[in-house]
């Protein structure tokens, strides 16, 4: 969550990082345009990050889903799949807004790393860094 600030307004934004979809849900949960949203199924529990990520084919690319921008705005955003340093690096080239966008990818992979190593401990695993 974040304050910002802009002339005689104050707004509140809201950032998260998003997980992309099995390759085995996304066919499921294709919708038409114009029919309502399927939610996915909750994440599990007991699924570990490793073994999610592992769900996945070696190389495998989520699918850019056009036209789903919740507003005018969003829907003329460009996404690509990048590493880490790559997008936070396009980001900071951004102006203001872009840095603090980069900021959240890195607080977003700050927490992931946090989670491999809790998992990792909580199984007793070296922390592999993916």
């Amino acid at each position: 969550m974040q304050l910002m600030p802009l002339r005689d307004w104050q707004y509140v934004i809201y950032w998260y990082i998003a997980e992309t979809l099995p390759p085995d849900l996304e066919a499921d949960l294709e919708t038409p345009p114009g029919a309502p949203y399927t939610a996915p199924p909750p994440y599990p529990p007991y699924l570990s990050l490793r073994e999610r990520i592992a769900q996945e084919p070696k190389g495998y690319e989520p699918r850019h889903h056009e036209n789903t921008g919740v507003d005018e705005m969003e829907v003329l955003f460009q996404s690509e799949l990048c590493s880490v340093e790559d997008a936070v690096e396009k980001l900071e080239q951004g102006g203001t807004m872009g840095q603090v966008m980069a900021e959240v990818v890195k607080i977003g992979w700050e927490g992931i790393q946090r989670k491999f190593d809790m998992e990792a401990a909580a199984t007793h695993q070296s922390p592999e860094v993916i």
